[in-house]
């Protein structure tokens, strides 16, 4: 089950173009984080993250291991003004090797900022 909310849900099916942060625990327990791309799978509740060669980079590498992954999108609204939004998100996971990317399965998540996202 998905810990999404529905703002967050608005957010992710608006389809807006930022980077991700992927975070990812190295063998050695340090953190690990990354820019990548990110979209939402609908039919399987799942954020892929996304980005260049994603099966042969050490996110892969330790997604594979932990079976674990959490991600930030997030930005600066450009009403002028410091105005930031964010969705923050973590659970378990898996390396896609035929699609290319980490799917991850949030089962906690944060969010601040996304209304204007959400319209509609």
């Amino acid at each position: 089950m998905s810990a999404l909310i529905a703002g967050e849900l608005r957010f992710l099916r608006a389809e807006v173009r930022s980077l991700a942060r992927i975070g990812t625990v190295a063998a050695d327990g340090t953190p690990h984080v990354v820019p990548g791309g990110w979209s939402w799978a609908e039919d399987s509740g799942e954020i892929l993250l996304t980005g260049r060669d994603v099966p042969a980079t050490a996110r892969a590498s330790h997604v594979r291991r932990t079976g674990v992954a959490a991600v930030s999108i997030d930005g600066i609204h450009e009403s002028g003004g410091w105005a930031p939004w964010a969705l923050l998100a973590r659970g378990p996971a898996i390396v896609d090797d035929s699609a290319g990317v980490i799917r991850l399965r949030p089962d906690w998540s944060r969010s601040w900022g996304l209304e204007p996202f959400a319209a509609g």
